[in-house]
C-alpha cells in the first residue's frame, strides 16, 4: 500500500504540468480542471498517508491538522484558477482575496500544527522577520506595484510562510534530520519560493521572470503538499 503513496505524488506532478501547459496556451477551462484534480490527489495523499501509518492518539492531531490544511490550500487552488477565468474586475478581486485567504488559513494550520510539536528557540525568534522584512524592502525599493492594504496583509502573509520554515529547522535541531523533519524543511522551503515567483509574476511588472515560470509555481506548489502530506506518515 506505500507505494501508492508515491504514485499519488506522480499524478498530483503530472496534473501541474497539464496546468501549467493549459495555463500557457490559455485554456482556462482545462486549467482549472487540472489543478483542480492535482489538488484532489494531494489531499487524497494525506489522507491515505494518515490511515496507512495508524497515528498513536498523540500524532492524530498532527495528521488530521494536515488534512484540513490540504483541504484549504485545494479550495484556494479552485478560487485562485476560477480568478484566472474571470474577467469582471471587482469579481476578480474578490476572487482572488477569497483564494489567498484559503491558502493564507492553510499556512496557518501548518504553523499551528509544527509550534505544537515544539516551542521555537528562542534564538530562532528574530529570524522570522526575515521575509516580511525583504517583502518590506522590495516594496520601499518600489519593485512591487501592490497597494497599501495588499502590501500589509501580503507582509503578514510571508511573516506565516517564516513561521513555517523556522519551526521546520527548530524541529530539525530538536529531532535530528529524520525523514519526518526534512519532509518538512523542503516543504516549507518549496512553499516560500513558489509563492516567492507567483508574488514577482503578479506584482512586479518589471522582474524578468523566466518564460516557463508557471511551471515553478504550480510544480514547486504542488511537491511542497505533497511533502506536507506525505509527513504524516512519517510522523
Amino acid at each position: 500500500m506505500e507505494v501508492i503513496l508515491y504514485i499519488l505524488v506522480a499524478v498530483c506532478l503530472i496534473f501541474g504540468v497539464l496546468k501549467a501547459h493549459s495555463r500557457s496556451k490559455g485554456n482556462a477551462d482545462f486549467e482549472l480542471i487540472a489543478k483542480t484534480c492535482g489538488a484532489l490527489t494531494f489531499v487524497c495523499l494525506g489522507i491515505l498517508a494518515f490511515y496507512l501509518s495508524k497515528p498513536a492518539t498523540e500524532n492524530m492531531s498532527y495528521g488530521l491538522a494536515v488534512i484540513i490544511a490540504l483541504v484549504l490550500g485545494m479550495l484556494g487552488d479552485i478560487f485562485l484558477c476560477l480568478d484566472d477565468a474571470n474577467s469582471h474586475p471587482n469579481r476578480k478581486n474578490l476572487i482572488q482575496a477569497i483564494g489567498v485567504l484559503f491558502f493564507f488559513l492553510g499556512h496557518i494550520c501548518y504553523m499551528i500544527n509544527m509550534l505544537t510539536l515544539e516551542p521555537l528557540k528562542l534564538y530562532l525568534l528574530p529570524t522570522l522577520l526575515v521575509f516580511p522584512l525583504i517583502y518590506v524592502i522590495l516594496c520601499l525599493t518600489k519593485v512591487l506595484t501592490s497597494g497599501l492594504a495588499q502590501n500589509i496583509l501580503l507582509a503578514i502573509y510571508f511573516l506565516a510562510l517564516n513561521i513555517i520554515l523556522v519551526s521546520a529547522i527548530n524541529l530539525i535541531i530538536i529531532y535530528g534530520a529524520t525523514a519526518f523533519t526534512m519532509l518538512l524543511l523542503f516543504a516549507s522551503a518549496l512553499f516560500i519560493s513558489s509563492d516567492i515567483v507567483l508574488g514577482l509574476s503578479w506584482f512586479a511588472p518589471k522582474a524578468k521572470l523566466h518564460k516557463n515560470h508557471d511551471y515553478y509555481i504550480i510544480l514547486s506548489y504542488f511537491t511542497a503538499q505533497c511533502l506536507f502530506a506525505l509527513s504524516v506518515y512519517f510522523v
